[in-house]
């Protein structure tokens, strides 16, 4: 196991943009590390906000769209990609409302974490919003989703069972039980 302390920081010595798309481009990195030279493919993103709406009655809604990079239908908490330099928690408040027209009294952020540094700058931010009042939905052109609403206990039992197989959503749950406690939770849920 090497000791980072060693070296100094990793030195960016070219970095060139391979791709340039409406959310995400790509660059070719070389980089420095000690004497170690190597090319990373870097994926560039501004970040999203994922949020889990929990109603007063115990009810979680969640959204169901098609993923082609996944080639199915997915079961997801709603979320979406930060515009420009918007802070995250305004982003989370944005997209509530636009994907299921929902405006939440509170909201509180469970989680910031990186989706797959390894090729990925994003990171995502999850809130727990509650407190909800409708509105009315505002979808993109191509935002073709139906809303779930379910018990939240039912969405932990998605998870076990496999019918919830998004990484955020999973997270965003598991996190929000754990902050929402026993009282959300029927006693019967198994856990993960």
């Amino acid at each position: 196991m090497s000791n980072n302390n060693k070296h100094s920081a990793p030195k960016v010595l070219e970095s060139k943009e391979v791709f340039h798309g409406s959310v995400f481009s790509v660059t070719k990195d070389r980089i420095r590390e000690g004497d170690t030279t190597y090319d990373r493919d870097v994926v560039h993103h501004p970040g999203s906000a994922v949020i889990v709406p929990v109603f007063d009655d115990g009810t979680v809604a969640l959204v169901r769209q098609y993923r082609h990079p996944a080639v199915r239908y997915l079961i997801e908490a709603p979320a979406g990609t930060l515009d420009n330099s918007e802070r995250p928690e305004a982003g989370a408040a944005r997209e509530l409302e636009e994907e299921l027209g929902l405006v939440a009294g509170k909201m509180v952020q469970l989680s910031e974490f990186f989706v797959s540094p390894g090729f990925c700058e994003e990171k995502m931010w999850v809130y727990l919003a509650t407190e909800l009042t409708e509105t009315a939905q505002r979808l993109e052109d191509d935002e073709l989703i139906e809303v779930v609403r379910l018990p939240f206990s039912r969405a932990l039992e998605m998870i076990s069972n496999g019918e919830i197989e998004d990484a955020k959503t999973i997270i965003g749950l598991m996190l929000a039980a754990s902050h929402l406690g026993p009282a959300m939770l029927e006693t019967s849920y198994p856990a993960v």
